[in-house]
């Protein structure tokens, strides 16, 4: 996806949904460090491990499911929010 940001050839367009980027590129950091984690916790039990493995399902299930579709929207280099017109608003 960032290939093909910067692949567009325009900075604006490029940033115009640099605020998508950002929580898609971390929701992935987030998704690796709870990985990170629940190798840690592998094999252990109590119940600060088994709410490390609650908390990272909830985040799998319920928060990492989100960036496919920005990155789709990312990929497209849409331009809704670039194509306002300010004085819409």
């Amino acid at each position: 996806v960032t290939a093909t940001l910067w692949s567009a050839g325009d900075t604006t367009t490029t940033l115009a949904n640099s605020s998508v980027y950002l929580e898609a590129v971390g929701h992935t950091v987030i998704a690796w460090m709870w990985l990170e984690q629940l190798t840690a916790a592998d094999g252990k039990d109590g119940d600060f491990y088994d709410g490390k493995r609650h908390a990272a399902r909830y985040f799998y299930r319920h928060e990492l499911p989100k960036v496919a579709p920005q990155l789709d929207l990312l990929a497209s280099l849409d331009r809704t929010t670039l194509d306002m017109n300010p004085s819409w608003f």
